[in-house]
């Protein structure tokens, strides 16, 4: 399932000639390609930029880009050439909320990300770390030495606590269970290699229907219960902003923040358990600074950070993206023509050696003294340009402080790692980590 291209590639071939199209496997045409990426979405997108090169033509209306150069130019794009929601495709649906920011354009989507901007800033940030120590503190009342614990379990109710806190104002109480049934649903049906209609009543989408009720119940309990704040959290500008939002804009921008937040940061901290579980060198670095307290000085944020960020890269939570052109864009010296979907797949540049000597290792030293990657655009887990994730400093933040408080007390064993894999959903899923839990001894 990687892919990894040497740092010694030779240099890039002749420009294609003009209006040629993009190589791609079968040509880029025929719904093989289609059935290969459902089966194995990392394996296949792996195998087409390892064979094909930087651009590559999927089907006749979808192409993967790999070089940052061209990503970099899309996610950038300040011209209006690429968007991120096709028009005409909002709607209530599938795993849509429609209303929020992420689902928006134009206009639209720069007024909602200025309302929700100051909730992110990093003074408003602070009380994240308390925020962790707490719900750690909670999570290390339940564990007994030696048990075996699902990760990605408690490292989901662990994220949900926090995030919920920050975005929300207060932990979650019954809410919590609409959101995960909500979450669980939603991986299911983007992790299934055959999608049916929404309107379709196959156990899948019946099990997303009813579970979106439940969220919808949920966040409207939890909006009625809103006590004014001053705008001091998420959920506060949006119910504090003059004039009042519709209620269904609400609901679909807090389903999205606290949905998003719990789960991807759910993920990372799991891939992160699992990568320091095989690298008992890391591991035991990681434990020194987090027993100390303070951030190592072997670079900014210390080795907790780089530890995070090297997780971030071989398992990004979001592991593809996708753009739409709606006028002709170029890249790699081919022309797109509008209507063209452009995949960027994460987990296919983080594994680049062009960019990450040594590519497949878990090496967090690599992120120490300036280092880390060889482009701009060769590490995005947050995506990049204006619609990076807004929430990225506290994705980062609450991984560390997670980290940190865990790791100065226990230690996580790896129970059956070779059981581990991916599931490519809408998030990256760890599947199959568990680990026994150590205590730690004080002063040892």
């Amino acid at each position: 399932m990687t892919s990894a291209r040497s740092a010694s590639d030779p240099s890039p071939s002749p420009p294609p000639p003009p209006d040629a199209a993009p190589p791609g496997p079968r040509g880029g045409r025929g719904t093989g390609n289609a059935a290969d990426f459902a089966v194995d979405p990392l394996g296949f997108l792996a195998r087409c930029a390892r064979e094909h090169g930087d651009v590559v033509s999927l089907t006749p209306s979808n192409v993967l880009l790999a070089h940052p150069d061209d990503i970099g130019r899309v996610l950038v794009d300040r011209g209006g050439d690429v968007v991120k929601v096709r028009p005409g495709e909002r709607r209530r649906g599938g795993t849509g909320f429609p209303l929020a920011m992420m689902n928006s354009e134009g206009a639209e989507w720069s007024r909602k990300r200025r309302r929700l901007r100051p909730a992110f800033r990093s003074e408003r940030l602070a009380g994240l770390d308390a925020a962790a120590a707490d719900a750690v503190a909670r999570t290390l009342d339940r564990w007994e030495d030696g048990s075996v614990i699902d990760v990605h379990a408690e490292m989901s109710r662990l994220a949900m606590h926090v995030g919920a806190v920050h975005i929300a104002g207060r932990p979650l109480g019954a809410e919590a269970d609409a959101l995960a049934d909500a979450v669980a649903a939603i991986m299911r049906l983007t992790s299934s290699p055959v999608r049916l209609p929404a309107w379709f009543p196959s156990p899948v989408n019946l099990r997303l229907r009813r579970a979106l009720r439940a969220l919808d119940t949920a966040l409207e309990a939890l909006i009625d219960g809103h006590r004014p704040d001053g705008g001091a959290t998420a959920l506060g500008l949006l119910l504090e902003e003059r004039p009042a939002a519709p209620f269904e804009e609400v609901r679909d921008e807090l389903a999205t923040l606290l949905m998003s937040g719990y789960e991807t940061t759910a993920d990372a901290l799991t891939w992160l358990v699992h990568c320091l579980g095989g690298a008992p060198e890391a591991d035991g670095r990681l434990r020194e600074e987090a027993r100390r307290g303070t951030a190592d000085a072997g670079g900014a944020g210390g080795y907790v950070a780089a530890a995070a960020k090297e997780a971030l890269r071989l398992y990004p939570p979001a592991w593809v993206i996708s753009r739409v052109a709606v006028r002709p864009v170029r890249a790699g010296g081919y022309r797109l023509p509008a209507g063209t979907v452009i995949g960027i797949s994460q987990w296919v540049v983080h594994r680049d050696g062009r960019w990450f000597p040594d590519p497949e290792a878990f090496r967090p030293e690599r992120w120490l003294d300036g280092g880390g990657p060889g482009h701009r655009y060769a590490y995005l887990p947050f995506g990049a340009g204006p619609r990076g994730c807004l929430g990225a400093s506290m994705a980062v933040r609450e991984m560390e402080a997670v980290v940190r408080a865990l790791r100065a007390r226990v230690r996580l064993e790896p129970v059956e790692p070779e059981k581990v894999r991916a599931r490519p959903a809408l998030a990256l899923q760890p599947l199959g980590v568990r680990a026994a839990v150590r205590r730690e001894r004080p002063g040892k």
